[in-house]
């Protein structure tokens, strides 16, 4: 969520309005990468940088799924919660997982374009963290790519 979502919707909603984000601060480095490349998104501003009396009541804030519930999210008061996902899509997902709105985005790629990516790209190795890594890897080594699957910690149970 930290890379690559937050900034897709960063993106969108600074295509729609001005005014200013705040991050949680495992979001904050990938999104100053994405500015850094050129990509135009919605000003953005670190919570642990705003004064500890900001009123957050009327702001847009945005954090990892990790944060839900936690210490972190008890600064902002009485408020209201949103979750992006392609499972949103999924009737009654937003609701058994305790949010307020929920808004269908996915960030998933197809095999076509993992592997068209790959080739434009062209790296000397594919690290592979999520899905059929195993099927990947070995795509890869057929056509020529050294790969190597990641254990990524929290995804174990990945395909149950």
């Amino acid at each position: 969520y930290s890379l690559g979502k937050a900034q897709r919707l960063l993106a969108e909603i600074g295509a729609l309005t001005t005014g200013t984000a705040y991050l949680h601060g495992a979001m904050v480095p990938i999104t100053r990468l994405y500015r850094e490349a050129g990509v135009d998104m919605l000003d953005t501003c670190p919570v642990s940088e705003t004064d500890k009396n900001h009123d957050f009541s009327r702001d847009l804030i945005m954090a990892p799924p990790s944060a839900a519930g936690s210490r972190w999210m008890r600064r902002f008061g009485e408020h209201r919660t949103g979750f992006a996902s392609g499972w949103m899509r999924i009737r009654g997902n937003r609701r058994r997982r305790g949010y307020d709105r929920g808004f269908v985005l996915s960030d998933h790629a197809d095999w076509d374009e993992l592997t068209q990516t790959i080739r434009d790209v062209n790296p000397e190795e594919v690290w592979i963290t999520h899905g059929r890594d195993d099927a990947l890897a070995r795509w890869a080594e057929l056509e020529g790519y050294a790969a190597r699957p990641l254990s990524l910690v929290g995804y174990e149970d990945e395909d149950d």
